[in-house]
Order: C-alpha cells, then structure tokens, then sequence
C-alpha cells in the first residue's frame, strides 16, 4: 500500500482455537481497524498455533521485516500450560523470563478478593496464577491490565515495539484504548478512505478502469468489494493524500456513469 504511511503494524494471535477454527479472531479485526483510523496501517495478520517454536519464528520474521516498526501479538498469556507466549517472546528477544512484582501484587489481590467472594477454594497464588506475572525481562512498559490479571507488556528490539496483550477481547480493548494508544501511537497520519456504492453492478465490468488507475495512481489502494448477499458492490479507495484519494473516486464516479451505473459516494 505505497504512499499510505510511514507505520507498518503487524499482528500475530497466538491460539489453537484460532486455528482450529474453534474461535473468530475478532481480536485482530478490531485491531487492524484501530491501527489504520490511528495511522499505522496492518502489513499483515498472522494466527498461529500454541507452540513455542512457531511463535518464536513468527515474531524473528516480523522482527526482520524492515517494513513493520510495531508488532501487535495476543494471546497465550493465561494460567495453564498451553499459555506459551511470554516465554516464547523471551526466546526471540534472547531475554531471561523474571516474576514482575506489580504483577504479582496485583495477582495476589485478585485471587484474595476472588477467594472472600467464594469463587475459589483457596487464597493462596497457585504456580499457574504465577505464571502470567513470569515476562521477559526489560520491558520498556508493563501495562495495568483493569480488567484481568495478565498484564500487557511492551518491548523495544531492533528499532521496533512488540505490543504483547491478553487474547480476552474485553482486556485487550481496556489496555488498548485506556493505555497502550494514548501513551505509544501519537503521531501516526491516518489514511483517507473513499467508497462508492453500487447496486447489481458487474464486478468484471471495472477491471480495465482499476487496471488503468493501478497505473496512474499507484500512491492510492483501489480495491473492489463484492457483496452476493446484499447484491453491492463496493469500490474502495485508500492512500496518504486526500486530494488524491478524491481525484481516484472521481474518475470512477465519470467512467461508471459513462457505463449506466451510478454509485453512492461514502466515507468510510
């Protein structure tokens, strides 16, 4: 996506149930939104399994990607043995895993308050409640967490920020928003997003135009966007530069009239 930004974002969720379809990855659909109104648009999305090898490998290739400069992985970061993420997060950035004290506190409080509500049988913070206060040693922040006991942490390697989050949707959005946004994503331009709309439109009849645009316009994303349900057609156009984002619309707005199909303008 030439001409978009300067940012490149890529996320990886880590999770069996992802993979195995068991669970929609709405996670990242959210947060490639978040990231592109934000201005640091998603190069790619990655889910992969919970195994320590497979998630150390992904996060060496985005590390090695000159392109991304801030990496987005969630997931993994829970109570139980398949939760595998901080210590393959400490693999790849060559770090000691070490108990952070906050989060053991917090941990320690949390199973106290949980133990006097009667939601469990004993007050003391077993090994798997430890295990989300073990990350990879140097953080450049540890993040809260209000609404759970994992805590989000982010690192600093190779000129990038790995961002690493619970996969609980309701605390990945808390620390995002209240967080992790306000404090590391200042600064980023948004891009400017155009859509025209049409109705019972032909997707086949626009590909000699977006052709002739990919050409011309190459600091503008065109991509068209059927919808068989619906029976509409979205044509939308992405770049850096308002003026030319509008110049893009506006000669497929000419050339699908020249052609009898008149498209609702939006912006997305």
């Amino acid at each position: 996506m030439a001409g978009i930004s300067r940012y490149n974002s890529t996320i990886v969720a880590v999770g069996d149930e992802l993979v195995g379809g068991f669970t929609l990855d709405s996670n990242s659909h959210w947060l490639a939104e978040r990231l592109r109104l934000l201005g640091y648009p998603v190069k790619r999305i990655t889910a992969i399994r919970d195994r320590p090898e497979e998630i150390v490998e992904q996060l060496q290739r985005e590390l090695a990607d000159p392109e991304v400069t801030h990496v987005f992985v969630s997931g993994g970061l829970g109570p139980t043995p398949d939760d595998r993420t901080f210590a393959s997060v400490a693999q790849a950035l060559g770090r000691e895993q070490v108990i952070w004290e906050e989060a053991r506190a917090k941990i320690e409080r949390r199973v106290r308050r949980m133990h006097e509500a009667g939601l469990l049988e004993s007050p003391d913070v077993t090994e798997g409640n430890l295990r989300m206060a073990r990350i990879p040693a140097d953080p450049a922040h540890v993040f809260r967490n209000k609404r759970g006991m994992a805590p989000g942490v982010v690192y600093e390697a190779r000129g990038k920020q790995i961002f690493v989050l619970p996969g609980v949707p309701l605390e990945l959005k808390s620390i995002f928003t209240e967080e992790l946004e306000p404090e590391f994503l200042g600064g980023g331009s948004a891009a400017t997003v155009r859509e025209l709309r049409f109705t019972f439109a032909v997707e086949a009849r626009f590909y000699p135009l977006m052709r002739e645009l990919e050409e011309k316009f190459p600091d503008v994303s065109v991509g068209s966007y059927p919808n068989f349900e619906t029976k509409e057609l979205v044509i939308r156009c992405l770049g850096s530069d308002p003026k030319r984002v509008d110049e893009v619309l506006e000669v497929i707005r000419r050339r699908s009239a020249e052609l009898g199909m008149v498209g609702e303008a939006r912006q997305a």
